[in-house]
């Protein structure tokens, strides 16, 4: 029940992760908000420290420009600028002053920027102010500062100098009375070091430091770097804009272990409620559904089992319905579903072996038989098993002239005449189309299944009624014997190709015939394929060879034109063209090997051209070619491109090439005399001549049939006398082919045939073995 392919565990597996997921993302979500809502309150905490750090120092600055503008705007301030007294600094910036005041050092500058007088606090010690040092120097610049000076107001600039962040505030020096004009600057410079910081830090409760903005380098006595959890650092203001220090304020340790707590108790909330709603869920799932399926599931494995043990057979056991839910309506549909396709197994059963047009035995059926009957056999030896296929005759012309609707019915009643000459332990099949067969049981052996056929053969010839006519068939019967030796295998494709050449070997012989399966029939087939692949492979290696045979006209002994014939040299030998020709008409290499003898022959008659301007070269032409739509101008490509004349080549076609499409031949015809070829008509008078049909196409030449030539020399010149004297009338030519003797030439010649083909002169020979002919005669 909890095997690895159990929908119910699988059920429960996804169902534990999808509220695992859900717990997962519901942790996560919260784990966000906790950690959201500490940062945002880490924040606020950082800009309120922030805020409080450089709201002390602007509050510090903003005393220092106070205490500045005090000196600044006095009268004993003012008349020290006027005239100089040494008593005014050393009465009024003693070192307790400045150390009250937090000064570190003091100065007066004229409007022009000329150092007036100054003080400074130096070691703790007050000392005069030197005018080279280089603070004096930042100082004057301030003092000459354009912002500063157009606005002539006090105010603070914070610098780094030397090393150290520094503060100057300035004030203008001018009288007390309103109105009075300035008479200078008063800079003071107070150096905000640790220990002017640490007042502050107190107050603020925070630490921070002063850093330069443009990276100075810190002097030992700058503020220290002190190391914190984070920092924030931001420009400070003065009165020009952005000033050369940077505020940086540790912030407070951050809420990590608040943080951890939180975290650790929204994980284990997550974890109970999963379990809980997990455990809740399954509880009823299992309860409600899923067992309920398991059960199902253990009925369908036990049907499944069932119906391939007993196929056929109805299922005892259903499946149980408890109630009106879902699942019993699932039950119920089961249930009926179940019944239904046993009975569509039932019906499925027969028609997968029988034919839907006769109510016949099958392919299938056939086979099934075959496996019983051997095994009858191996019981009772004298038995004769005999496999019988029937193909009618002719069926396809009459299924396509006489209509589909008598085809059927005919095969109908095929059918039913096979059953009625059969006993009950016999098998009558239809294979298909017009193919019948039957396996015959005889118990008088070879004898007793030829009797049976010829009784089979009369009751096939009986007519067939169908509306207003009586239609008439035969069958052509092949007969293959079941015989297994022991310990062999009948394999039944093979039995059935045995009955199935016997079959066309009983067509080839006459409709309505039977014949015998034996060893030379497969013998036949396996040869002709053998000689298919050899052909192909003479083909594809260029092997064939194209000899040729002289026709020469008597009357002047001089050669008048010559045959191409092909010739296949195979295992040491030569293939009779008797053999290959019809191999290649069959298998469609006719087209191929005609192209090859074509393109051959135009190779060889530069040669035979160069001893005689006037010889001509006759090529047959196979039915198949002239059907091709690309001959004429195939052979207008070969001739032309050869630079030949086309009158150098005639074609020579039998009357079979006439027979199956006359009116596309007559166009093949016309078009092939039209671009200058000649045309010859082989073995007239053997197949379907017509009187008609010569008269209308374009040959110029009749060919004599040896067969008329035998009947010569047997005393009989009637059909040889009405040929040539009927090529006389139509202005034809007439070659008379297959002379070997004398008497057969000089009948001919007093018949009036004078252009003579055959041994009695010459055999076909390779081209080589022509030239040296030719060169011979002279």
């Amino acid at each position: 029940m909890w095997n690895r392919r159990s929908l119910r565990l699988k059920t429960l597996g996804i169902l534990g992760l999808l509220l695992c997921a859900v717990g997962a993302l519901s942790f996560a979500a919260s784990a966000w908000m906790l950690d959201s809502s500490l940062g945002d309150f880490e924040q606020r905490v950082a800009q309120e420290r922030v805020a409080r750090v450089a709201a002390a120092i602007q509050q510090d600055v903003s005393a220092r420009i106070r205490v500045a503008s005090d000196y600044g705007f006095w009268d004993d301030a003012a008349a020290f600028m006027s005239e100089p007294d040494e008593k005014f600094l050393t009465v009024n910036f003693t070192a307790e002053s400045l150390r009250n005041a937090q000064v570190s050092a003091v100065a007066f500058f004229a409007l022009d920027g000329h150092f007036h007088a100054g003080v400074e606090m130096r070691d703790g010690q007050r000392e005069t102010l030197d005018e080279t040092r280089p603070l004096v120097q930042r100082m004057r610049a301030l003092a000459m500062d354009q912002a500063l000076v157009s606005r002539s107001i006090g105010g603070d600039v914070k610098r780094w100098v030397d090393g150290r962040p520094m503060l100057m505030v300035f004030s203008p020096v001018r009288r007390t009375e309103r109105l009075s004009p300035q008479l200078g600057w008063l800079v003071m410079v107070q150096v905000m070091d640790e220990a002017n910081l640490r007042e502050l830090s107190l107050s603020t409760g925070s630490t921070f430091r002063l850093l330069p903005a443009a990276g100075g380098e810190l002097s030992p006595a700058s503020p220290a770097m002190t190391t914190a959890a984070a920092q924030i650092t931001q420009p400070l203001r003065d009165a020009l804009g952005e000033s050369e220090l940077l505020l940086q304020v540790d912030l407070p340790p951050t809420l990590e272990r608040q943080r951890q707590t939180g975290l650790l108790v929204l994980l284990l909330n997550s974890f109970v409620l999963v379990l809980l709603a997990g455990a809740a869920a399954v509880l009823l799932l299992d309860r409600l559904i899923l067992r309920r399926l398991a059960e199902f599931a253990r009925l369908a494995r036990r049907h499944r089992g069932a119906g391939r043990a007993r196929p056929g057979q109805a299922q005892a056991q259903r499946w149980p319905v408890q109630g009106q839910d879902e699942l019993d309506e699932l039950a119920l549909a089961l249930n009926g579903m179940v019944g239904s396709l046993d009975q569509a197994r039932a019906e499925l059963e027969r028609d997968v072996r029988t034919d839907a047009l006769t109510g016949l035995g099958n392919r299938r059926q056939l086979y099934e038989q075959i496996d019983q009957l051997l095994g009858q056999k191996a019981r009772h030896r004298e038995l004769t098993l005999a496999l019988l296929l029937i193909d009618l005759d002719d069926f396809k012309l009459l299924n396509d002239s006489l209509g589909h609707e008598l085809g059927n019915h005919l095969l109908v009643q095929t059918g039913q005449t096979l059953k009625k000459l059969v006993r009950a332990s016999d098998v009558v099949t239809r294979l298909g189309g017009d193919e019948f067969a039957l396996i015959y049981v005889a118990e008088k052996g070879e004898l007793g299944v030829l009797s049976f056929v010829r009784r089979l053969q009369q009751a096939l010839a009986q007519p067939v009624s169908y509306q207003d006519m009586e239609v008439t068939v035969t069958g052509s019967i092949g007969i293959a014997y079941l015989h297994a030796k022991p310990g062999q295998t009948i394999n039944k494709d093979d039995l059935l190709r045995n009955a199935e050449l016997a079959m066309y070997a009983a067509k080839r012989a006459g409709k309505g015939r039977y014949s015998l399966f034996n060893d030379a029939l497969l013998g036949d087939v396996q040869e002709r394929m053998l000689l298919e692949q050899q052909l192909r492979e003479c083909l594809r290696q260029d092997q064939l060879e194209v000899w040729f045979q002289p026709i020469l006209d008597v009357r002047t002994g001089e050669v008048a034109m010559f045959e191409a014939l092909a010739r296949w040299p195979l295992e040491g030998g030569y293939c009779s063209p008797a053999r290959f020709i019809p191999v290649a008409e069959e298998t469609g290499l006719i087209n191929e090997l005609g192209a090859a003898v074509a393109r051959k022959v135009i190779a060889a008659l530069p040669a035979l051209l160069a001893l005689d301007a006037r010889h001509v070269v006759n090529v047959n032409l196979s039915p198949r070619q002239l059907m091709s739509r690309h001959l004429v101008e195939q052979m207008c490509s070969l001739v032309d491109g050869a630079g030949l004349s086309r009158d150098s080549i005639h074609f020579e076609l039998t009357e079979s090439a006439l027979a199956s499409n006359a009116d596309f031949a007559k166009q093949q015809l016309d078009a092939l005399a039209a671009a200058g070829f000649h045309l010859h008509l082989d073995d007239f008078g053997t197949g379907y001549s017509s009187l008609h049909r010569l008269q209308s196409l374009p040959f110029s030449t009749l060919k004599l049939d040896r067969s008329f030539v035998v009947m010569l020399g047997q005393g009989d010149a009637r059909i040889a006398r009405s040929i040539i004297s009927l090529a006389e009338q139509l202005g034809l030519q007439v070659i008379a082919e297959g002379i070997e003797t004398l008497e057969q030439q000089e009948r001919l010649l007093d018949l009036g045939c004078h252009l003579i083909q055959g041994y009695l002169h010459a055999k076909p020979m390779p081209l080589p073995d022509l030239l040296a002919w030719l060169a011979r005669r002279g």
